[in-house]
């Protein structure tokens, strides 16, 4: 397998399963039967000659095999039919899986097969959300009973899986996406509300960024929205929906929200995916310059007595001075208007930034007296050829 050489390993692999199943170590057996899986699913996916009835056979015979993994084994064969678009053929073998028991060994298969479960109802909704693409009109398809039978079956296995504690976000997110479409919002907020807010849940950031898309997407008040991505912001300070929290923060005008806005701002500096940004850099000038307007720059010398060391080494070193200088001017000028803003005076970043700065801009070139005096003939020539002309 390390050198590729697929035909080999699939002899080989053939003459291995043939003897685990002449042979009678049981023990062996339920060792091997993971290793057999994993091998066995690695050649064929690179075989070059394997097609689908291949895999099948291959995942029906470890089904067999291996009882021990038997839900795991079920589960992948799953996603590989759904790959290859066989929905009806992956539900029927997650019903079989479903409903597979196996005294002590399926009890121990416990967490599986709620996956299995959670899936069955998602390739239900997946069946749902084809046909409702392959009808004509959202009216017939609303009206569409196989669709609706396909949604019954669906909501109900689903419902009941997200009414438990874990994380389920494409259970949830398939869930409501069929209420909104039937409709029915305020179940579709609900459960969103209890995926973010039940402690009895696991802490999930993805929670709380669905429930702001969907408040975004039914034009929620907007203390609401604020009020979600505050969460988010608890949870996740570097996230990217935090410039949406900014905007929204900006747009009430009260000087409480601009400190606060100016704050998340500077957080989210402060990681590596965001320090070089120049929209989040743009964003933090804008508020400081409002602050400014409002006489109350006293709030940003405040922010920045706090993190001031920490930006100093991060921002405003020489040699960053020198790569921003080399790689990105504008994002350079406007780290030095907002150093300003805040009083400080790193001499050789500022020296950097004006250089460029002047170096940037159109210079004016005055003629010299040889220049002048061409010019001044070549005009004294044409006013004598146009004074022939006229006479």
């Amino acid at each position: 397998m390390l050198r590729h050489n697929w035909q080999e390993a699939v002899e080989y692999f053939r003459s291995y399963i043939q003897t685990l199943e002449a042979g009678t170590y049981q023990e062996l057996k339920s060792t091997a039967s993971e290793i057999t899986w994993r091998l066995g699913a690695e050649i064929l996916h690179h075989f070059p000659n394997s097609n689908p009835d291949d895999f099948n056979a291959l995942y029906e015979q470890l089904k067999n095999f291996g009882v021990m993994n038997y839900s795991k084994i079920c589960l992948e064969h799953c996603f590989h039919l759904l790959l290859n678009g066989q929905m009806d053929e992956a539900k029927r073998q997650l019903s079989i899986a479903d409903s597979w028991r196996y005294g002590k060994v399926s009890a121990a298969q416990s967490v599986m097969k709620k996956l299995i479960r959670a899936y069955c109802g998602y390739v239900d909704y997946l069946i749902w959300s084809k046909k409702k693409t392959s009808a004509p009109g959202s009216e017939e398809a609303g009206s569409n009973r196989e669709m609706h039978s396909y949604f019954r079956q669906a909501s109900v296995t689903l419902k009941e899986i997200i009414s438990q504690p874990g994380v389920w976000d494409p259970f949830v997110l398939s869930y409501c996406h069929m209420l909104e479409f039937y409709g029915d919002k305020d179940s579709a907020l609900q459960v969103l509300e209890n995926y973010a807010y039940n402690k009895e849940f696991p802490s999930n950031p993805n929670a709380h960024v669905y429930l702001y898309q969907f408040l975004k997407r039914h034009e929620a008040p907007q203390a609401k929205l604020i009020g979600s991505l505050k969460i988010l912001h608890s949870l996740v300070p570097s996230h990217e929906l935090m410039l949406e929290l900014i905007e929204l923060l900006l747009q009430t005008k009260q000087k409480r929200d601009q400190e606060e806005a100016l704050a998340i701002s500077m957080d989210l500096l402060e990681f590596p995916t965001w320090k070089r940004d120049l929209k989040v850099w743009k964003c933090l000038l804008k508020i400081m310059k409002k602050l400014k307007e409002k006489k109350c720059l006293d709030v940003v010398r405040k922010e920045w007595s706090v993190r001031k060391s920490l930006w100093l080494s991060l921002h405003y070193r020489n040699y960053i001075a020198r790569k921003d200088a080399a790689e990105n001017v504008p994002l350079l000028l406007v780290k030095r208007d907002v150093l300003k803003l805040t009083r400080e005076n790193p001499r050789e970043y500022f020296r950097i930034a004006t250089k460029i700065e002047r170096a940037g801009e159109p210079k004016i070139v005055r003629p010299g007296k040889k220049e002048e005096k061409k010019a001044t003939r070549k005009r004294r020539v044409k006013e004598k050829k146009k004074k022939t002309l006229d006479d």
